[in-house]
């Protein structure tokens, strides 16, 4: 076999499409893959110049003038009659003086892969339009407080005006009032709201892995340490909001690792020697008096300072009653939603659930509306739905209320209550007379006078 006859038979082995051509754009050489490729027999191109094939639609754009423009080696997509696409490799190929003398090219079919690639473009168009919607979903939802009182309008209206700014705020007021929500929603409407919320309840975490949680820990660091490490809240935060919970529940001993991370930003992780940057928003919160803490040295003063740049109480339940019926219509309707029941609560429980104190405050009710549309046989919710211990607390509202009866019968229903539930607890006479501070007889007397045995 002579030399030509043998790289004849490697050039034609090739199953790719490898065409060579003239700096004019003649086609010189061709492997068989190349007829297969743009579906026309090879021998037909030989001879032929790129530029006509071009004008006749066989495909389009040309490797050949990209090369002899640039003396370099061009990577581009091709598209070919019908639709085909093509990932062309074109190469230089240059005689001994340094001139370009041909140009080689070879293709790979990516028709398949263009289209994934563009079926993954339009799926991230309709990821981003629902990530959208869900954003506004959960700003409707989640983001934006009901606040009907001037109290709660106030608060807002503070949390909305610094939300844009990079300053530490201390969330306070009793559990269940919404610090969280509020956390979030400054989070929402602040500039890092692409970023991370993060959120550490500080009162859950025990105090001896407290550093770790915060600051995360190399690997082998201590016993049960993963083995890769781990990054801790602090890190995870960076480009975002780290919400500090329970803060007041913090030990003295954490409290000066806080301050440390609050004051530089940067800090080891535990069993580790390179200084970690890490760039936070700080939003804290407690049910705590903390300027009382202060007082008794069960919490830092440096650090509270550091904390209470823009302190914002919200009030509890109580304290905006205008609050109560919004809030009832509105986990209302989401658990409904959620549960797919249609439910509507009576005028008659909504007038009661008016008047009670809510010690647990919106999350205590937000709880009830759940169980009350879970648990209620009917499409209407009436006050006999309503838990055992509610209606005990509605009924002594009411009777405490009832100014149609005189104090004497009312003071009687009291003392009569107190006796039977001293009778239940305590059984003895002797007993019942000391937890009620009155003599054995007088209890005696009373047990009968109200037929209670």
């Amino acid at each position: 076999m002579t030399e030509w006859d043998e790289y004849k038979t490697i050039f034609h082995s090739l199953q790719e499409d490898i065409l060579v051509t003239k700096t004019d754009g003649t086609i010189v050489k061709v492997s068989e893959g190349t007829g297969a490729v743009y579906d026309i027999n090879a021998d037909e191109l030989m001879g032929r110049s790129v530029y006509d094939l071009e004008k006749e639609g066989l495909f389009t754009p040309l490797a050949t003038p990209k090369v002899v423009e640039s003396q370099e080696r061009a990577t581009f997509v091709q598209t070919l009659k019908g639709g085909k696409k093509l990932l062309v490799t074109a190469l230089p190929v240059f005689n001994n003086d340094g001139e370009l003398v041909r140009v080689v090219s070879y293709s790979h079919d990516v028709t398949e892969l263009m289209e994934i690639k563009a079926g993954m473009e339009e799926m991230t168009v309709e990821m981003e339009r629902v990530r959208d919607e869900l954003t506004r979903l959960k700003q409707q939802n989640e983001g934006e407080f009901i606040a009907k009182s001037e109290q709660m309008r106030k608060v807002l209206a503070t949390a909305s005006q610094v939300a844009g700014v990079d300053v530490n705020v201390l969330l306070l007021g009793e559990s269940g009032v919404g610090k969280t929500e509020l956390a979030k929603m400054m989070h929402e409407k602040s500039e890092r709201s692409s970023g991370p919320f993060i959120e550490v309840n500080c009162g859950a975490i025990p105090d001896s892995l407290f550093e770790a949680e915060l600051f995360g820990y190399e690997g082998g660091s201590f016993t049960g340490a993963t083995k890769g490490g781990r990054k801790g809240f602090a890190e995870l935060a960076s480009g975002g909001t780290l919400f500090l919970d329970e803060v007041g529940e913090l030990s003295l001993a954490n409290q000066v690792k806080v301050l440390k991370l609050i004051q530089k930003k940067e800090f080891y992780k535990v069993g580790g020697r390179k200084e970690i940057h890490s760039d936070f928003r700080l939003i804290s919160a407690t049910n705590k008096h903390l300027k009382e803490s202060v007082e008794q040295k069960l919490f830092r003063e440096d650090l509270y300072f550091r904390l209470n740049v823009v302190p914002l109480t919200i009030p509890p339940l109580r304290e905006r009653k205008e609050d109560i019926t919004p809030l009832l219509q509105s986990f209302l309707e989401h658990f409904t939603t959620r549960y797919k029941r249609k439910k509507v609560l009576d005028r008659d429980v909504l007038h009661e659930l008016n008047k009670l104190e809510w010690k647990g405050n919106v999350r205590e009710l937000m709880n009830l509306v759940e169980r009350l549309v879970v648990t209620s046989q009917d499409t209407i919710i009436l006050p006999s739905d309503l838990p055992e211990s509610y209606q005990q607390i509605i009924s002594s509202y009411s009777e405490m209320n009832n100014f149609e009866e005189p104090l004497a019968m009312t003071m009687e229903k009291v003392e009569k209550e107190r006796l039977e539930q001293a009778k239940q607890k305590f059984h003895t006479t002797t007993k019942i007379a000391e937890a009620l501070g009155i003599s054995q007889p007088t209890v005696v007397r009373k047990l009968k006078k109200y037929r209670i045995k």
